[in-house]
């Protein structure tokens, strides 16, 4: 989602989490440059290499070895992970809306009224039909 059409959305309480952080249950997606500066910054060991090549936080005890203390220790970094900065609202990956299950975000369980504000997200251009070029067939 470029700058210009950047949403705001409810604020949710993250940090520190009191849903004992169960979106981070299951670590995170990492671009190359957040797993790069995560492994920089904390040592090594933090994150791997999928064999499908997407690199991950790893999990220690149900949650991301980044959680620490009620939140995650990278919160405030700029290698904060863009798949959290935008959990729940938005996919990182596609600029498009989260399609997965929103209540892993412990406010939407207690809040149910945000998943019809995050339903009615839409990706960008949508709702815009592209422009077709029609093919003439003249008659002989």
């Amino acid at each position: 989602m470029s700058a210009d059409h950047e949403m705001k959305f409810p604020p949710l309480p993250c940090y520190p989490c009191p849903h004992q952080a169960s979106c981070c249950a299951y670590g995170t997606t990492l671009t190359d440059e957040e797993a790069a500066e995560i492994e920089a910054n904390h040592g090594p060991g933090l994150v791997y290499l999928t064999r499908w090549g997407e690199w991950r936080t790893r999990v220690r005890k149900q949650r991301c070895v980044l959680f620490r203390d009620g939140g995650c220790s990278i919160h405030d970094r700029s290698y904060y992970p863009s798949v959290c900065k935008s959990f729940p609202w938005l996919d990182a990956e596609t600029g498009g809306p989260y399609e997965y299950d929103v209540t892993i975000c412990g406010a939407f369980e207690a809040q149910p009224e945000l998943i019809e504000i995050q339903r009615a997200i839409r990706p960008p251009n949508q709702g815009v039909e592209p422009v077709r070029e029609v093919e003439t067939v003249s008659g002989d």
